[in-house]
């Protein structure tokens, strides 16, 4: 495959200034005093991206995503290393960036359409396809100033991706989108990816990551700390927002603890884990302040099963121990598929149930019961106890992909789910005058 993105041994640090008159004095007494701190915004990153690639890059806040994405696109230098970029990039960084808000939308697509290579004969071409796609009507006319955010970025995501970039690079811009336009953006993905155009793509909806992308990037700090396969990615994701190394030696040391009488205690014998097939490489991690032991499914005799009947009732049961006094926990279930994309799920939040207070030693058992609508296919179960706390989701265990589970159908359809359709068909007798003709 042939790379169209190679980054050797980047590094952009930014001069950071207590106040303006700081960077003047720096200015102009160089070599004396320094007035400002250094920050590495990005730290020694390597990496390539073969031609056709989506790649999907995460992180949190401040992990230095944009910046990575601008030294992409050549509005940043880096301060050392080495950049080697092939082709036409189309870059929608920023919502409306490169706009004149005084200038009208057909203004401004001449414009920016002019600074991205293209000359007015090609941009006349592409004109009526860009005012299709954004879907904004007669306010191509009007100045930018008086558009919603929402046609902002139709009409700038329009542009960008109707000037044959054989990159094109969004950062979140699609989060201002509504539903269908984000629709109508996810199928000119897909056309890009069959074309063998090259998308970076950032978004905080790790869903999309692993739903449209070959690979993705993790940056922490301005590190590169992962890069691979989507779901994996995310995975090492969520157990970096918990700092996993130190979750792990907590939860071993309370999952070790025994009773009173020197019995070992009922955490040590747990007794569906011997019943299920538990997924060994399943992801877990939490604070430590409470562990959900083991989990299974159940039929409506009370049976345990791992393959399940579309249309047949069965619940989902965890049990939880609480190491530490917790308030109104949440517990929740999630179904991906075997990509990692989420495909149903709810939790005592979302519906509205109060748990109470749960004092440390407590031992609990949380059941969601449902009938099951799921289409034929193999499925991941997961399951999770969190909370709120002083306004912050705080995770006391997450166990993802915690077991597989197989459901058979005895009805062909597609997709995730069996809406149980009755199909009717009559024939309409046609009118007395056009028998007649």
């Amino acid at each position: 495959m042939e790379k169209i993105i190679d980054l050797h041994n980047i590094t952009k640090t930014f001069k950071l200034y207590a106040k303006h008159t700081d960077r003047v004095k720096e200015t102009f007494r160089p070599g004396r005093k320094k007035y400002h701190t250094s920050f590495d915004a990005l730290k020694d990153i390597s990496l390539d991206i073969e031609k056709g690639e989506t790649i999907g890059i995460i992180g949190r806040n401040g992990s230095g995503k944009s910046t990575l994405l601008q030294i992409v696109c050549g509005i940043l230098t880096p301060s050392s290393g080495e950049v080697r970029v092939e082709g036409r990039i189309s870059a929608l960084l920023e919502l409306g960036a490169g706009f004149n808000p005084e200038f009208t939308g057909r203004e401004n697509v001449y414009l920016n359409a002019s600074i991205l290579g293209l000359k007015k004969a090609e941009i006349d071409s592409c004109f009526s396809k860009i005012t299709d796609f954004a879907d904004i009507g007669v306010f191509i006319d009007q100045p930018v100033k008086s558009y919603s955010s929402g046609m902002y970025v139709r009409l700038a995501f329009a542009v960008a991706i109707n000037v044959n970039p054989d990159i094109l690079i969004v950062d979140e811009a699609l989060s201002v989108g509504d539903t269908l336009f984000q629709v109508k953006c996810f199928e000119k993905f897909r056309e890009f990816q069959d074309n063998g155009v090259t998308i970076l793509f950032v978004t905080h909806s790790l869903d999309l990551i692993t739903r449209y992308c070959n690979r993705a990037f993790l940056l922490d700090y301005g590190e590169l700390k992962g890069m691979g396969k989507p779901k994996e990615i995310v995975d090492q994701y969520n157990r970096l927002l918990v700092c996993q190394s130190q979750v792990n030696a907590d939860l071993q040391r309370k999952r070790n603890l025994t009773d009173s009488d020197n019995e070992l205690s009922y955490d040590t014998q747990c007794i569906w884990t011997n019943v299920f097939q538990v997924n060994p490489h399943e992801n877990r991690y939490g604070n430590g302040r409470a562990s959900i032991l083991e989990a299974g499914i159940f039929n409506e005799n009370d049976e345990p099963v791992q393959k399940l009947i579309t249309g047949d009732t069965y619940t989902f049961k965890m049990r939880i121990r609480f190491y530490q006094r917790v308030e109104n926990p949440i517990f929740a279930f999630t179904i991906k598929d075997i990509k990692g994309f989420d495909i149903s799920g709810t939790n005592t939040k979302f519906q509205n149930i109060p748990t109470g207070i749960f004092e440390q030693g407590d031992l609990i058992e949380v059941e969601f019961r449902h009938d099951m609508i799921l289409s034929s296919g193999s499925y991941l179960l997961s399951f999770g106890c969190a909370g709120i706390e002083s306004g912050e989701y705080v995770i006391y265990e997450r166990r993802y992909d915690y077991m597989i589970l197989d459901v058979i159908s005895h009805r062909a359809n597609v997709g995730f789910v069996d809406l149980k359709s009755e199909i009717k068909f009559n024939k309409i007798p046609l009118p007395i005058c056009a028998s007649k003709a």
